[in-house]
């Protein structure tokens, strides 16, 4: 926990940041002090920090008499600073100092993820977000493809694209990368995901939307550890693709954490 003497050595609008995440990890069950709340609360009424309303204000004054941080009016002020300060409320996201996602309270597997030819920035980002919940270790990114950095990629990953290292280049460097590893594709035709042998340790392959994993990557994974597919059972053919590889990395690390 931050102390309230360093919380005064960030800029103002670092330091109201810094509250919010404060005022959120209460609602994670963190306990509080009361001359600590109390310290917290006169903060943001005294900020100099303008995009701080006077609504915002005046909610964390009427809060200065409440000594238990479990009152759950320190959420609604958490939700009302962020609002001021343009913040994401993550109410279960862990941030360091620096306000960027915490590394260390990561478990990490000895899995990876290669997002093969994947167009759509949303997409990419999307799995950077999976990926970073359920611990992937590392991201391999085929071209063409969507870059990491584009801006509805950041969007989507949410700060994920800051914790799970990555590498881009065109096909032949990535597989000179993982053709030493046990490969899977997640794609259509394969054994059910149900009885799938995963491995222990490898990368798994997703393809590009519209014509799903390229031709050499499929071969790879044909002479490695094989496909995967999730049955379906709609009128749909097909699911999203970031929707799919949430769902074969969910399998994948439950079978590895059991």
């Amino acid at each position: 926990m931050i102390t309230l003497k360093k919380l005064d050595t960030l800029k103002s609008d670092t330091r109201m940041r810094k509250v919010v995440r404060i005022l959120e990890s209460m609602g994670r069950g963190e306990l509080f002090e009361g001359e600590y709340l109390k310290g917290l609360l006169e903060r943001i009424i005294q900020t100099d920090e303008q995009r701080v309303t006077q609504e915002t204000r005046e909610r964390s004054a009427r809060l200065l008499d409440v000594s238990s941080c479990d009152d759950r009016r320190f959420q609604d002020l958490a939700y009302a600073l962020a609002s001021d300060m343009g913040a994401n409320f993550g109410d279960w996201d862990f941030y360091d100092e620096n306000e960027v996602l915490d590394r260390s309270v990561r478990t990490e597997f000895p899995i990876s993820l290669l997002l093969d030819k994947i167009r759509s920035p949303f997409n990419v980002g999307s799995m950077f977000r999976t990926a970073e919940s359920f611990g992937v270790s590392n991201i391999y990114l085929t071209k063409p493809g969507a870059a990491p950095d584009h801006p509805r990629t950041l969007r989507s990953a949410a700060g994920a694209t800051s914790v799970v290292p990555y590498t881009s280049g065109e096909s032949e460097e990535i597989l000179q990368l993982v053709k030493d590893r046990p490969v899977f594709a997640l794609e259509v035709g394969g054994e059910d995901i149900r009885s799938f042998d995963f491995p222990s340790n490898g990368v798994m392959v997703v393809g590009s939307e519209e014509l799903g994993v390229s031709p050499e990557m499929l071969s790879l994974a044909r002479s490695s550890a094989g496909i995967v597919s999730i049955g379906l059972y709609g009128a749909k053919g097909s699911l999203n693709v970031s929707t799919a590889c949430a769902i074969a990395l969910h399998e994948w690390v439950s079978r590895l954490r059991a």
